[in-house]
């Protein structure tokens, strides 16, 4: 079940040899991604929502149907209105019919009584149609709108997170490459200042301690190979989580350009916060929640004013007695018709306080709405601003580490001839090494955070 429920989560896969560049991968994680599905069904949900509040300008249609049977007790009395006082009825229960005349006085009374079964058939159909509640149906239909209107920018927003994921952690496996790179060429280093140690030595130039150092630094570079190595394996299995493959999958990823990154650099920061203010999409969303929180408090209000309906019915009733008593009477088949039409006002006039919270509640919603968008405006634009000057120091530093790493190379070429000629000492051969070593892990980690850098403007300044 495992196997099953793990291919069903994958609806596509990349071919087999196939190289992924950063917009395949973005490809492949929408559509593979379940938070991208998530954001889906809540739009679909919130515009089915906007459907339901627009039925209100419909009329409303029921039909009904019944048929069923009891038993029926009837019992009357009354007197000739001549005189005398109206005797009591005491009828049986049950009895088909009965006429009792008991004189009292100058009067005369008639006691009836009737017992029988009967079934009873009714069906029809009744209609109301709202038409004029003071604006109610339209401001809730305003608010399921802007309701979905917010569902589908938080759709958008999903896809601009995934699509920030999946940049980020692209340009992360990136990064550690490069710095896998570094690592391999300091351990071929490495090795190349043993070598020149170990013909020293062997030629009687070189102390065993020396020798020594230079196998450590050998062993040294060789342990940040290996460490390299593994964050890059680590790097692959997060790109391949966040694409939606299996951790396991062979994935082959395009290098990437860094060369070209700084070109959102040119634009000055003001346009990259009025871009973030018109083009984000959780802040456009917040927008929308703000709009049908306020449709909500003018819906709310309207509660308490009356309304104007349009009802009318037709209904059918056949009522049938029994057909095994003695008397004829029972025997009779009654068919009742009605049909009509009428102007409905209702006005709720006290609702036990109920319409007066239920504005309290939508105004403190749409306050609460409006403190919400101000906030994630304020962080936007922070973010914004942050993103912009990390960036620009990212792209400083890069240029000194391009220069140190320059410098250190010249410094170990130098020193790496001079130990071979036993001019240089290991130590001083060594020490240039490590240093290239290091200025060249900087200009890995330099590109890393360039790419981190811009990756978060683009995000925050809502253009990726």
């Amino acid at each position: 079940m495992g196997n099953k429920l793990g291919a069903d989560a994958v609806t596509e896969l990349p071919q087999a040899g196939e190289v992924l560049t950063l917009p395949r991968l973005i490809a492949l994680a929408q559509s593979n991604n379940l938070t991208t599905r998530i954001a889906w069904q809540q739009a679909r949900a919130a515009a089915a929502a906007a459907g339901i509040a627009a039925a209100d300008y419909y009329p409303m249609l029921v039909v009904l149907a019944s048929y069923g049977g009891g038993y029926m007790d009837f019992q009357t009395s009354g007197r000739d209105n001549i005189g005398g006082a109206l005797a009591s009825a005491n009828l049986v229960p049950g009895a088909a019919e009965s006429l009792v005349n008991q004189a009292t006085g100058t009067g005369m009374v008639l006691e009836a009584g009737m017992g029988n079964a009967y079934t009873n058939l009714l069906s029809g159909a009744g209609l109301r149609w709202l038409l004029f509640d003071f604006g109610g149906r339209d401001h809730r239909n305003r608010a399921a709108v802007s309701d979905q209107l917010a569902a589908n920018l938080r759709f958008n927003d999903a896809h601009q997170k995934l699509t920030f994921s999946v940049t980020e952690l692209y340009f992360a496996y990136q990064a550690v490459l490069r710095q896998q790179q570094a690592a391999a060429v300091s351990a071929r280093s490495a090795r190349e200042v043993l070598s020149a140690a170990q013909a020293r030595y062997d030629q009687g130039f070189l102390t065993e301690p020396e020798l020594l150092l230079a196998r450590e630094a050998a062993a040294q570079a060789e342990f940040g190979l290996v460490t390299a190595s593994s964050s890059v394996e680590i790097a692959r299995v997060d790109l391949a989580t966040v694409v939606g493959l299996p951790p396991g999958s062979p994935l082959q990823i395009a290098p990437a350009d860094f060369t070209r990154l700084t070109t959102n650099l040119h634009k000055p920061l003001d346009e990259h916060i009025r871009s973030a203010l018109r083009d984000r999409a959780d802040l456009l969303a917040q927008v929308a929640v703000v709009q049908a929180a306020e449709a909500r408090l003018r819906a709310a209000r309207t509660e308490r004013l009356p309304t104007l309906a349009l009802d009318a019915i037709a209904l059918y009733n056949q009522f049938s007695p029994g057909t095994n008593n003695r008397s004829a009477f029972d025997q009779v088949q009654q068919n009742f018709q009605n049909y009509g039409a009428f102007l409905t006002v209702q006005w709720p006039v006290f609702t036990g306080f109920a319409d007066q919270n239920k504005v309290r509640v939508a105004e403190a919603a749409t306050a609460a709405a409006k403190e919400e968008m101000q906030l994630l405006r304020e962080r936007v634009i922070a973010d914004v601003w942050k993103a912009y000057v990390r960036a620009k120091n990212a792209v400083a530093s890069r240029e000194a580490a391009g220069a140190l790493e320059a410098a250190s190379r010249s410094a170990y070429e130098a020193s790496l001839a001079g130990l071979k000629r036993g001019l240089v000492p290991v130590q001083e051969t060594a020490a240039a090494r490590a240093a290239l070593a290091q200025a060249a892990a900087l200009v890995a980690e330099s590109d890393a955070a360039i790419a981190e850098s811009l990756v978060n403007l683009a995000r925050s300044s809502g253009t990726l």
